[in-house]
């Protein structure tokens, strides 16, 4: 009970987190080229966010990824998986297409040192993000219901 506590404390403290990064990037205004840096790093921020929520739970219910070679991939279909007797999957399909999106999106940024940035790119992940964060958010915060039963609070 006490591992789902501080999961529960953490989980809190990332959606916070996660919130005021997707407010700021549903904001930015990508057809300004200096804001498109300021986008694409949110974003990137936004992601690892995730990721790191991702990997507590992981950690917290004895989930882990053995194989580094597809880590990112692995862990967004390992949130998508429900663990007979174990835990109920974080995401929903809905979740897991707009989110593998937003991996693939940070990782073209983490490793594109010397292209341009694509305005139209742009608009297209943030317009998923507008339409698709409300499914985020709501598997998150079922999930967060099911670590709040486990930690008796």
């Amino acid at each position: 009970m006490e591992k789902y506590a501080f999961l529960l404390g953490y989980f809190d403290k990332q959606l916070l987190v996660i919130k005021r990064l997707y407010d700021e990037i549903i904001t930015v205004d990508v057809s300004n080229y200096d804001k498109q840096f300021l986008f694409a790093m949110r974003v990137q921020q936004f992601y690892t966010s995730l990721e790191d929520l991702f990997k507590q739970i992981a950690k917290s219910f004895e989930n882990h990824i053995d194989s580094m070679s597809n880590f990112h991939k692995e862990m967004l279909m390992r949130m998508n998986t429900d663990v007979p007797k174990i835990r109920p999957r974080v995401i929903s399909n809905q979740s897991l297409v707009l989110l593998d999106k937003v991996r693939a999106f940070r990782h073209f940024i983490r490793h594109a040192y010397d292209c341009e940035l694509d305005e139209k790119e742009l608009r297209l992940i943030r317009d998923k993000l507008t339409s698709g964060y409300t499914y985020v958010d709501q598997d998150l915060q079922a999930f967060r219901s099911y670590i709040k039963k486990l930690a008796n609070t």
